[in-house]
């Protein structure tokens, strides 16, 4: 059986980006085109939500395809929109599995007990109904919330090392308020350190044959002193990166989180989303130059500022 970790090394490898692509749509903001389509056709709000969000998720895959090593959507920009938005957001992981596209998807889940064990199945696992097995929102990855205690962290554990799936664990998020928390210190660490040397001993656990771990952390480009100590305590651990564009920190920040393996620098995955829709878009071949432009040119920034380091 495949790994998550071999699955998006393998990825970055044939694209050559460590970019990972978010996926969150907000409608009022997405280009009047595409509104003005569903205008046309939509009979209810409900089936207008749906023609509109599926319309911008086929333009994004298509724009992003081979310029990125996976695609990241958020969960909470389609749930905003009830039923319509899931039914989009189910459509779309089983586009992007079928592209073969590692898909990260990104809840943020984290519970107790029972809650846990569903929560890891809607995602990762499966249920069985009436004799058939399936999950209900397949990913190859998701982002996981260790705050409720290590052991809620489990199921999820589990489910990856049975089914071949990644997990990112929130050590250092890239938001101002993180330190409230994340930074607190007891007997010399802090919090982010203590969930670090968790996943840490346990990424042997989902370790790819590439000698990286599919345990890995998330880990924000705007606390890049932060990363690099984490980096050390987390030597074999896939990192995912937010924090670049929208949220203000740059290429060369992101490469504080990568690690090295074999001699060769890796084991990160740099997300930007709102970056990646900056420009004016008229037209479906305009969006796509739009999205296409952006992401190569935060890989050339990427790969630069890993060229000197």
């Amino acid at each position: 059986m495949s790994t998550f970790a071999d699955k998006i090394h393998q990825s970055i490898q044939r694209t050559g980006s460590f970019l990972v692509a978010g996926c969150d749509p907000v409608i009022e903001k997405l280009p009047s085109f595409i509104r003005a389509e569903a205008d046309q056709s939509a009979r209810s709000d409900a089936e207008w939500l749906e023609r509109v969000l599926r319309r911008f998720c086929e333009v994004f895959i298509s724009s992003v395809e081979g310029r990125v090593a996976g695609i990241k959507p958020n969960i909470a920009f389609f749930e905003q929109y009830g039923l319509p938005g899931l039914t989009v957001f189910s459509e779309l992981c089983g586009t992007i599995r079928a592209k073969n596209i590692p898909l990260i998807i990104d809840a943020k889940r984290g519970d107790i007990g029972t809650t846990a064990t569903a929560y890891s199945n809607a995602f990762l696992g499966k249920v069985s109904v009436r004799g058939r097995s399936f999950c209900g929102f397949e990913g190859d990855a998701l982002t996981i919330n260790p705050f409720l205690g290590f052991d809620t962290l489990e199921p999820f554990l589990r489910d990856c090392s049975e089914r071949g799936k990644g997990l990112f664990v929130l050590v250092q998020t890239s938001n101002p308020g993180a330190k409230d928390l994340q930074g607190l210190s007891s007997e010399g660490r802090t919090v982010s350190d203590r969930v670090a040397d968790w996943i840490n001993e346990r990424a042997e656990t989902l370790k790819g044959a590439c000698g990286w771990s599919g345990l890995g952390a998330v880990v924000g480009a705007s606390y890049p002193d932060e990363a690099r100590s984490l980096r050390a305590r987390m030597p074999s651990s896939f990192f995912l990166i937010p924090g670049v564009g929208a949220q203000g920190a740059n290429a060369k920040d992101s490469v504080a989180g990568f690690g090295v393996m074999n001699g060769s620098v890796g084991g990160a995955l740099v997300n930007v989303s709102r970056g990646l829709l900056e420009g004016t878009a008229e037209s479906e071949e305009q969006l796509r130059q739009v999205i296409s432009a952006n992401a190569d040119t935060f890989n050339s920034q990427l790969n630069a500022a890993l060229s000197l380091t």
